[in-house]
């Protein structure tokens, strides 16, 4: 499936700026320190719309929905440690075994709590806990995260999870923002901002529009966000004594004073 057309990418990011910086849109005209500093202003802008730094406190520390994917990990037999996506920031919440499995979520806790249960039992069966450590930093190609999980697997199992998400830069084969294309406008205008701050040194009419369209974007994405209410499953315990929670991808009838609604 292609990117909408009217996403805003990698090449037109760059020409906004470099027209900004009276350098032209034709990229090919530019020299190789115009080109260095276009992509410098484009990709520092793009960074501050993932990141936002805001006085504003209704943007400050905010993060985006679309920047949690959700994905799944495959965990095996006898293997207690697996790697987290390239991307992987932070785990957000359990991780959830299958919907008809009838496993009660997997908590996060801290390494030492995982390294201390290993220690003290050696213990196999569905995973209970699950802690994320970083990975030996590898300066080529940047920190990476693992999680550990208790007890080992006794068997193959999916997880499902949410986590938050680091984008690489932006390229000619990579050339998407994160976040689609309702949010053009805003990473012009971030790309613009930092171009205007950098070669101008004053904050001026496309800092002011940035940070309009910022705010504006995050009340969207709060409203967006909105939509999630949380569990609204009645709980089951199976034969087994096993735990099945309503946030496991199912749907179950909710009940009003004994009657089904």
């Amino acid at each position: 499936m292609s990117e909408s057309g009217l996403s805003i990418g990698w090449t037109e990011l760059q020409q906004r700026v470099g027209f900004f910086l009276g350098y032209g849109r034709t990229i090919a005209d530019w020299t190789a320190d115009q080109t260095a500093e276009v992509a410098e202003y484009v990709q520092s802008g793009v960074r501050r719309v993932y990141f936002p730094i805001s006085d504003n406190p209704m943007v400050l520390g905010y993060e985006w929905s679309w920047i949690k994917p959700s994905t799944t990990m495959d965990i095996e037999d006898d293997d207690g440690d697996y790697d987290f996506p390239d991307d992987f920031h932070r785990l957000i919440g359990k991780m959830y075994f299958a919907a008809d499995s009838c496993y009660a979520p997997i908590k996060s806790v801290g390494v030492g709590d995982i390294l201390a249960m290993r220690s003290a039992h050696d213990r196999t069966g569905p995973p209970q806990y699950v802690a994320v450590r970083r990975k030996t930093e590898d300066r080529e190609s940047g920190q990476r995260w693992e999680a550990l999980f208790w007890p080992e697997p006794d068997a193959d199992y999916t997880l499902t999870y949410k986590y938050e998400a680091y984008s690489g830069a932006l390229s000619d084969s990579y050339p998407y923002t994160l976040g689609g294309m309702a949010l053009g406008e805003l990473f012009i205008e971030s790309c613009l901002a930092v171009a205007e701050q950098q070669a101008t040194d004053e904050a001026s009419i496309h800092t002011a529009l940035y940070d309009r369209l910022l705010l504006s974007e995050v009340m969207r994405d709060r409203k967006r966000g909105a939509a999630t209410y949380g569990r609204v499953g009645n709980r089951e315990i199976d034969e087994k004594g096993r735990i099945r929670h309503g946030d496991t991808g199912s749907t179950y009838p909710i009940t009003y004073k004994g009657e089904s609604i």
